[in-house]
């Protein structure tokens, strides 16, 4: 009750919200997509408002746009598995999106564009790379990823143990880089990875923004998730599956959801004080000693004793 509680309150709090507080709007949506948000699921529709910490996910066949107020772009395509945040500090707020499989296209913010939010960093297993005005096309897993610079350039660092190594990308670069080994730029795309893009990245679309600025639209709710929708996260590097352990830890009280937490806890430890609290508990102090009793007549004094 009260899981659906919070969650409700989200869903239905006012959207007169700072741009700063969003994580981007849904313009342009073919096909089904659901938004894990808060401790439930809603599905995806054109005009809803995307918030820190919501996980985008795409359907075999889905097209999606989603628009920041600076004008930049993400577009994602099918199969693809997402993750919207915010990192603030005093000096600055930065957003980044987490793409943990599938395809995405970048469209960085023009130079003329309003400050209001910045651009998307992008985060992925193998790759980093910050907001700017270039125009990328990524397909990412875990074990490879490829990147196409349609337009302008970017870098790109590759994440690896110690300081990472950043590579300088131009307009028609290909950047391709499996797990384990360094990357490689071409000067052309593989013609895999232009067979199998999505026909959508090969289109200009409009930017569709300004009729939802005012009306946006409340998203409908989504059947509850399963361990197995949401393994891939909870089996994520840590930096993106501790926050959802404080998310999601409502789950443990499902018996299916905590039996999987459990037979994988290896992969994810950080549950453990919530699937066993009772090991985390203050030890009791130990007892103190007991004083010791004498019983019995007191010995008699020494015979040496009694003469003096």
């Amino acid at each position: 009750m009260m899981r659906a509680f919070i969650l409700a309150a989200v869903l239905t709090a006012p959207w007169s919200v700072h741009a700063a507080d969003v994580s981007g709007t849904i313009t342009i949506l073919e096909g089904e997509a659901v938004i894990y948000r808060g401790a439930g699921r809603v599905h995806a529709a054109e005009g809803v408002r995307l918030m820190p910490g919501d996980i985008v996910e795409t359907a075999a066949s889905t097209f999606t746009q989603i628009e920041l107020a600076d004008q930049s772009v993400a577009q994602f395509g099918p199969a693809t598995r997402a993750m919207f945040n915010v990192s603030t500090s005093k000096q600055k707020t930065d957003r980044w999106l987490y793409l943990m499989d599938g395809w995405v296209k970048l469209i960085g913010a023009k130079r003329d564009a309003p400050a209001a939010a910045p651009g998307f960093d992008l985060r992925a297993p193998l790759i980093e790379m910050p907001a700017s005005a270039a125009a990328v096309v990524l397909r990412s897993s875990p074990s490879e990823v490829s990147l196409f610079v349609e337009k302008g350039e970017t870098r790109v660092a590759e994440r690896q143990q110690g300081a990472p190594v950043v590579v300088l990308l131009k307009a028609g670069d290909f950047f391709r880089r499996k797990a384990g080994t360094r990357g490689s730029v071409s000067a052309s795309p593989a013609p895999a990875f232009v067979a199998e893009m999505p026909k959508f990245f090969r289109d200009s679309l409009p930017l569709r923004l300004e009729r939802y600025r005012d009306r946006p639209v409340q998203p409908k709710d989504a059947p509850d998730f399963v361990y197995a929708d949401v393994e891939h996260w909870l089996k994520a590097e840590s930096s993106v599956r501790r926050p959802l352990m404080q998310r999601w830890r409502g789950k443990a009280r499902e018996a299916a959801f905590r039996n999987s937490l459990v037979a994988n806890l290896s992969a994810h430890p950080e549950w453990d004080p919530i699937l066993f609290p009772e090991k985390y508990k203050p030890k009791e102090p130990p007892a103190p000693p007991k004083a010791t009793v004498v019983t019995g007549r007191p010995p008699t004094p020494a015979a040496s004793s009694v003469a003096n």
